[in-house]
């Protein structure tokens, strides 16, 4: 439900609204008779992800009642999206405009059902001032399961490094041997194994610092001025909206459907494209574009509710 807080903070302190959770334990898993209790009391019923939660109250709604679903990412591999009863569905939020016509092409829903809408930040919270030599500093937010790819984030560090010591990566993530159904499979342990014995090895070290996993961002990034985005793909990556918002520079990698959210001049191909962004830049009018940029999309911002 992380994604959803701040819309459930939202409408638990609005007067016209009372609000009630139905948390699966899965993807399908539920208490029935609780969900049969809500069921029977709700006007709107809202569905964050359209997995099996979305199936089950598309099959049981009644006439009287709106239902709203919101669709990320991980919904486009799954089979969830072809089960639900789309016609008792009133309207489909995506947040991305790559994720709508992707979910157009892959299980037909029509255009016209779906709405983009991005992921809400707390643009206000963001906003805070930059520590000492933030902008020698780059940070990470997450770096598991591999796809993050958190080698390249590493060979981007080692090439600025080279030329400058003062760079450092700094990590906010939880850590490999934290999630075991991660750890046990072997591709991925092996990558994560490697990637700690070369850290281990380098020269650069030192430069590498682990941050705890935690709802702290907005303090965090405070000594980040640059976010790295390098992962193979992504829904729509709310950490460089975060990021941006604090006036940090993100580096975002071409995944697919990245230039449909953020500015083309964040985004790079190589990693020599991402050294020369860093390297060459004039931080503080690239902060001050980034922050702009980001204050400019009321869709970000929790206070556009």
């Amino acid at each position: 439900m992380k994604f959803a807080t701040m819309l459930i903070e939202h409408f638990e302190q609005h007067p016209d609204f009372e609000v009630r959770e139905d948390l699966f334990t899965s993807h399908e898993k539920h208490d029935e008779k609780h969900s049969q209790e809500c069921l029977k009391w709700a006007d709107v019923i809202f569905c964050e992800w359209g997995l099996g939660n979305a199936v089950w109250y598309s099959k049981h709604k009644r006439g009287d009642q709106v239902l709203i679903t919101r669709m990320h990412f991980q919904e486009k591999d799954l089979n969830y999206p072809r089960q639900m009863v789309q016609e008792k569905i009133d309207k489909i939020i995506v947040i991305t405009p790559y994720m709508l016509e992707e979910f157009h092409r892959l299980f037909e829903i029509p255009r016209h059902k779906m709405v983009y809408l991005d992921n809400l930040i707390d643009s206000t919270k963001l906003d805070l001032p930059k520590t000492d030599d933030h902008q020698f500093h780059l940070g990470i937010c997450g770096i598991l399961p591999a796809r993050k790819r958190f080698d390249l984030a590493l060979d981007l560090l080692e090439k600025l490094w080279e030329k400058d010591p003062r760079y450092k990566l700094f990590i906010k993530s939880k850590r490999p041997e934290e999630l075991p159904w991660l750890m046990a499979r072997e591709k991925e342990r092996k990558y994560y194994t490697d990637l700690f014995e070369r850290i281990d090895r380098a020269p650069w070290k030192e430069n590498v610092i682990f941050d705890p996993h935690g709802n702290d961002v907005d303090k965090w990034l405070q000594k980040i001025g640059y976010l790295l985005s390098p992962s193979d793909f992504e829904g729509s990556h709310v950490s460089v909206s975060e990021a941006m918002a604090s006036g940090a520079v993100p580096i975002i990698r071409n995944w697919k459907g990245a230039d449909t959210v953020y500015p083309k001049r964040y985004i790079v191909s190589d990693l020599e494209e991402a050294e020369g962004l860093i390297y060459d830049a004039q931080w503080e009018k690239e902060a001050t574009i980034s922050r702009k940029k980001i204050f400019k999309r009321k869709n970000f911002h929790v206070t556009k509710l």
